[in-house]
């Protein structure tokens, strides 16, 4: 069985998948991603990591300008896509080989999309309210609330925008997602405890 966690940011979804790892004794891939793909690719984990809330808009747009009139000085755009597009291709690899051994939790990079052909797989979303999202990042990272919205509208957008842009599928539909559970309902422990109810009798 492959699950794939996608969540809002401050769903303590960290929480709810490593205690689903512990579990089930599954392979979770998470922070390790970056990392591998990185080193098959030559590059930093950060920069991995960076695609996934990467917007193109005004920034790319002089790039691209500049690109053309100063192309000694600047990547070109053609160049930095190609690079976005062979790391995505490479991210979207190690998913798949991490699928073909089974028994795996796969954490965001839009494995609901990469895996929706697969029969064997649990398409879960974390939510939760705002409110209590704020509160969970304030005592998570000892932040203001003006600080945790901030994160939280940042992240939660990049994620957004990156499924819109690189998938045209909506990120947090319901639709593509076998389980929506709001976190602040059931907890951390219950929410473990309902993907893995869900794990058995999907399919």
């Amino acid at each position: 069985m492959i699950i794939t966690i996608s969540r809002e940011y401050g769903a303590a979804g960290r929480a709810v998948v490593n205690g689903l790892a512990e579990r089930l004794g599954y392979r979770l891939l998470d922070e390790d991603l970056p990392v591998v793909v990185a080193a098959r690719l030559g590059t930093s984990p950060e920069a991995v990591d960076a695609l996934e809330y990467q917007k193109v808009g005004f920034g790319q747009r002089l790039l691209r300008s500049f690109s053309t009139a100063v192309p000694e000085a600047f990547q070109p755009a053609s160049e930095l896509d190609d690079l976005n597009a062979v790391t995505r291709r490479e991210i979207a690899r190690l998913i798949h080989e991490a699928a073909d051994a089974d028994n795996v939790i796969v954490v965001g990079r839009l494995g609901n999309i990469l895996l929706c052909d697969r029969a064997n797989v649990l398409r879960v979303f974390l939510t939760a309210p705002l409110r209590w999202r704020i509160e969970h990042v304030i005592e998570s990272l000892g932040c203001t609330e003006t600080i945790a919205r901030a994160e939280i509208a940042r992240v939660d957008g990049g994620r957004r925008h990156y499924a819109r842009e690189q998938y045209d599928f909506d990120w947090g539909d319901p639709h593509y997602y076998d389980l929506v559970l709001d976190v602040s309902r059931f907890g951390v422990d219950g929410a473990v405890a309902l993907i893995d109810a869900a794990r058995g009798h999907h399919g």
